[in-house]
């Protein structure tokens, strides 16, 4: 990537990595208060732009920029037992994606949002409204799925709530997060310079960029609209 204007910072996340990050909450409210308020087709309408957010962020996750990259910032049980021990330390590895505790509550978290979507690809209260594949399945999966979609909210809230939680625990620890995700920069030292020059690229990957959001919007269409 891009090193940033200053020399003390290095470019970590991309303008569409923000983009998502600051969509997902804001969508996830708008979901939950049109079906509070019934209106149906907007909440079918949020869980399209849902869908496709999802489904480009998976992609993104493979092909997009250095630190978007799942294997920058998805660990093994190893190193996030040695990061959970060492957590309160003063000299515990830095990372500049996630670290192992932050990347596993992003994949959690992530998870638990697929599953709340999927699950309501599939729900339907049996009078007015259906969901794009609900006659796809039986009765009685449709009627599971339906019970999962209602009831797995308040877990997902739960998940947010020690989201935020975490995100303040890290700012009272010296470390703000919030900042980085509206910048997409984080402060770089000596030992960032090698990891900096590594995962350097010529600019944004528009080529690949384009091809995430066409796969993205085709699995949309093809969902909603049996294109």
């Amino acid at each position: 990537m891009k090193q940033a204007n200053s020399a003390q910072n290095i470019k970590v996340w991309d303008w569409s990595i923000r983009v998502f990050h600051w969509s997902l909450p804001l969508l996830i409210f708008l979901l939950w208060f049109s079906q509070d308020q019934g209106e149906m087709d907007r909440h079918f309408l949020f869980g399209q732009l849902l869908l496709g957010m999802l489904v480009y962020r998976i992609i993104w996750g493979f092909i997009g920029t250095p630190y978007a990259r799942f294997k920058h910032f998805l660990y093994g049980p190893k190193a996030f037992i040695a990061y959970a021990k060492g957590f309160f330390s003063s000299d515990k590895p830095r990372y500049l994606s996630h670290n192992p505790m932050g990347g596993f509550m992003a994949l959690v978290l992530m998870a638990a949002v697929v599953f709340q979507l999927i699950t309501g690809l599939f729900t339907t209260d049996d009078i007015f409204f259906e969901g794009p594949l609900y006659r796809t399945v039986s009765s009685a999966v449709s009627s599971w799925m339906t019970s999962w979609h209602y009831h797995f909210f308040d877990w997902l809230l739960v998940l947010i709530g020690l989201h935020l939680g975490a995100i303040l625990l890290y700012k009272l620890k010296g470390e703000g997060l919030v900042k980085a995700m509206f910048t997409g920069e984080k402060e770089s030292t000596e030992q960032d310079k090698d990891r900096l020059e590594a995962l350097a690229t010529t600019g944004f990957p528009w080529l690949r960029f384009i091809i995430a959001v066409a796969l993205a919007a085709t699995v949309v269409l093809v969902i909603f609209n049996g294109f």
